[in-house]
This record gives C-alpha cells, sequence and structure tokens, in this order.
C-alpha cells in the first residue's frame, strides 16, 4: 500500500502517484476553456478526462474495462484541505497540477516566476507569469517590488495572498502597501 501523496502546485492529496496526465489538449471557447487529457497507468491508457468548455462538467471516459472503478476508487480517496471533494473538482485539480508543472518547467527555462493569487478559502484565484526570475521575488530582493504589487492589486477579485513558486514549493510574495509611497 503506497501513502498518499501531496501534489506540490495545487495541493491536491492523492492516494498514489501512478496515475498521470499526458497529452492535455485546451482550446478556448465563448464560454470557457474545452480540454481533453489522456490518464495512463504506466503505458496503459487508463481513460479521457474531458470538459466541452460550454459551461457544463468535467466527465472521464474509460479507455479500458476497469478504468471508470479505477478512477471511482482513486477520487474517493483524493481530499483538498483535508476535505473529500467531487469526482469533478478532483479531475480539474489533476489537470491544473498537469498545466501548472508545464509552466513552472517553461519558467524555470526562461527564468520567469510563476504567480498565484489566493483567495479567503486559499483557493487559486489568478494564476500569472511574470518577467522577473523567482530567485528574486522568493527573498523579496526584486528591486521593483512596489510596482508589482501596484500590479498585482489590480486582480479582481483581489486575491488575499500571492504567492511564488520556488521551484520547490509555493512561497507567499512579501509584498509592500501598494499605496505606501503615493505621498
Amino acid at each position: 500500500m503506497t501513502e498518499p501523496t501531496t501534489l506540490p502546485l495545487t495541493g491536491l492529496t492523492v492516494p498514489h502517484t501512478r496515475y498521470r496526465i499526458t497529452s492535455l489538449q485546451q482550446a478556448t471557447t465563448r464560454n470557457g476553456i474545452a480540454f481533453s487529457a489522456n490518464v495512463r497507468e504506466g503505458r496503459t491508457l487508463l481513460g479521457v478526462i474531458e470538459n466541452q468548455g460550454n459551461g457544463g462538467g468535467t466527465w472521464f471516459y474509460p479507455g479500458t474495462p476497469g478504468g471508470r472503478q479505477a478512477m471511482a476508487e482513486f477520487t474517493a480517496a483524493c481530499r483538498f484541505n483535508s476535505s473529500a471533494i467531487g469526482e469533478e473538482e478532483v479531475y480539474e485539480h489533476l489537470i491544473d497540477e498537469h498545466d501548472l508543472a508545464r509552466t513552472a518547467k517553461r519558467c524555470a527555462r526562461q527564468r520567469t516566476s510563476l504567480l498565484r493569487g489566493l483567495d479567503g478559502d486559499a483557493r487559486n484565484s489568478h494564476t500569472l507569469v511574470a518577467e522577473i526570475p523567482s530567485a528574486w521575488l522568493a527573498s523579496g530582493g526584486y528591486p521593483y517590488m512596489r510596482q508589482l504589487a501596484r500590479d498585482l492589486a489590480r486582480h479582481e477579485p483581489a486575491p488575499n495572498t500571492w504567492q511564488v513558486w520556488d521551484g520547490e514549493q509555493w512561497k507567499d510574495l512579501p509584498l509592500p502597501d501598494p499605496a505606501g509611497d503615493a505621498a
């Protein structure tokens, strides 16, 4: 029996890491983002997670006879902030983890920063890439931190907290008061 693992970018706790998202395809529609992603266990296609981007749900379509049952057991064992969540929310967290991991790798190559804004329930409300090395932001050593704070304050709804991905974990962004130099 494997121990549960908390995925680093989304905070979703999964019962094991044998399942992985591959081949994520996304398209922007007038009602949202449509996506389709394969779920694999090793080389075996367990099934496909799909959202049509029309305001409807996110669904799992099994690719093997036991795929539906295996995914149902997996999603039932997943937790977010120590609480059980529904299958659809698990699917969306898995897609987000995969997508954020790709973005984090790109940020590391390009020496930019992956930022996220968290709402009052510690849920991700905004994700963006800043053209600033993450080491500067994580340490608070960026010389234009007040300007960054003003730029981030423009996001609606305003997050309670901004964090930067340092390559291993999310760290709170030490932002000054954006209005502090308005005198």
